[in-house]
């Protein structure tokens, strides 16, 4: 899977995929980051689809360790 390279201070933006196919892409490009040893940080405009990306995200990459923080 072909990953794209986003640079610092700029924005990306995809169609929203179906189903999980949005963690499976997260989870690759934190797995690519964590080799780095960088830190991703992802946001969600729902507190729902971040605790689903929290829950989908560890079965693509086993051992990611994944924190939700709450919404205000």
């Amino acid at each position: 899977m072909q990953l794209p390279t986003i640079a610092p201070g700029k924005r990306f933006t995809l169609p929203r995929p179906v189903g999980s196919a949005d963690a499976l892409l997260l989870a690759r490009w934190a797995e690519k980051h964590k080799a780095q040893q960088q830190l991703l940080a992802i946001v969600c405009a729902e507190p729902a689809d971040a605790q689903r990306l929290a829950d989908e995200l560890p079965f693509f990459v086993p051992g990611l360790r994944v924190a939700v923080f709450p919404d205000w």
